[in-house]
């Protein structure tokens, strides 16, 4: 792996957590095939750049239990693989 992409994802989780520090939500989404040539026009990124992803920041919703709570938790034995599967 190129050092800029490892470089690149460093920087974009720093992103990611300083939008939370915030109170703000941030989530990041690759760009693939067909979405490129869509995302280069409505950004304006010149074609000697090719984008693979973007952070999107904004207001986060209200948090919601999850319903996969309902169920409680589990415990350690049933969720930790000790030197086997």
């Amino acid at each position: 792996m190129p050092y800029w992409d490892l470089d690149t994802a460093m920087a974009s989780m720093l992103v990611l957590l300083t939008a939370v520090d915030e109170g703000l939500g941030a989530l990041y989404f690759g760009i693939f095939g067909r979405h490129v040539v869509a995302f280069r026009t409505a950004f304006g990124v010149p074609e000697a750049y090719t984008p693979i992803g973007a952070i999107a920041v904004g207001h986060r919703a209200l948090d919601a239990a999850s319903p996969s709570l309902r169920r409680g938790r589990r415990g350690p034995d049933e969720v930790v693989h000790r030197g086997r599967w």
